[in-house]
């Protein structure tokens, strides 16, 4: 299984939701890559930003911890606080699980790999 490509990806983290795109790099059971998305709180001005990403791929199991984080666009100063995901391969193309931030807020995803 080689989880190298483009993904997108969706995110309830009960707070609001967050929608884009993972690209991923494989070598052997190491993960690497960034994630682009636009988050919109419920009653915020939706922001854009990426977070850089490490992780590893243990059977079906999938983590990836956030190491850094660009903002791209807010209008409002943030404070944000770096991801991480623990998913399940469910099939060659679809990984889910929950995410949890480091403030504690936890959310449910998707990670559906793009077709070229």
């Amino acid at each position: 299984m080689d989880l190298t490509g483009k993904w997108k990806y969706k995110e309830d983290y009960g707070y609001g939701v967050a929608e884009g795109e993972l690209f991923l790099k494989q070598e052997g059971d190491e993960l690497s890559g960034r994630i682009i998305f636009t988050d919109k709180l419920n009653d915020d001005e939706a922001y854009m930003l990426q977070e850089f990403l490490i992780g590893s791929l243990e059977g079906h199991k999938v983590k990836l911890d956030a190491e850094e984080f660009d903002i791209i666009h807010s209008e409002h100063e943030i404070d944000y606080e770096l991801d991480s995901w623990f998913g399940v391969l469910v099939d060659d193309d679809t990984i889910v699980g929950l995410s949890k931030d480091g403030q504690g807020i936890e959310g449910k995803f998707t990670f559906a790999r793009e077709k070229n």
